[in-house]
């Protein structure tokens, strides 16, 4: 979610591109919540118009935090012609306006490691490893930092072969945000479990 969209919000049909208004026979609450490291804000609605502590609360919000928003409604059930409680849970992260780029785009980054890490794992050890997961971050210079493993392969060798690749890449065209000021993005690269 970018950080323009939450300046302008009053609702949450303008935070949540397809929220289900035409769904929605009632509201029973509305809740927001920012995470922010281990730190949770939490601010109460009890409809799709936000408050006043929500929109504060949303204009918070910094680069890399979580936006979580809970909404319990109820909803006309026409088979039965009653009425039905549920639940939308939705997460979204706070990016940058113009997001971090990897030189020449996200084809050319998936080339790059499938050429420098992805076609050096034996298919063995490929096929028996747990899902990696690498966080970095693309500093205001376009560089990689803080690369570190959130979850690892379980193969020492095949870490090693992951982490470099993701410390040798070229230069990223950095993050800017709204005000046209260069600043740190976070990112994930994750491998096994069925994807890259």
């Amino acid at each position: 979610m970018k950080e323009q969209k939450l300046e302008k919000a009053h609702t949450l049909s303008d935070v949540i591109d397809v929220y289900p208004v035409s769904w929605i026979a009632g509201y029973i609450s509305a809740g927001i919540s920012i995470i922010t490291g281990d730190q949770v804000v939490q601010a109460m609605g009890i409809n799709d118009t936000l408050t006043t502590a929500q929109k504060e609360l949303l204009k918070s919000a910094e680069l890399g935090d979580e936006i979580i928003i809970d909404v319990a409604y109820t909803s006309k059930n026409f088979i039965t012609q009653g009425v039905d409680m549920h639940t939308l849970h939705y997460t979204a992260t706070l990016v940058p306006e113009h997001e971090a780029e990897f030189p020449g785009g996200l084809e050319l980054m998936t080339a790059y490691l499938k050429e420098n890490a992805m076609r050096k794992i034996p298919d063995s050890i490929f096929k028996e490893f747990q899902q990696v997961i690498i966080r970095f971050t693309i500093d205001e210079h376009g560089e990689i930092a803080k690369a570190r493993f959130a979850a690892t392969s379980g193969d020492p060798k095949t870490d090693e072969l992951l982490l470099n690749a993701i410390n040798r890449m070229p230069k990223w065209r950095p993050a800017v945000n709204a005000d046209g000021v260069k600043v740190k993005q976070e990112f994930e690269f994750s491998v096994g479990g069925g994807g890259c």
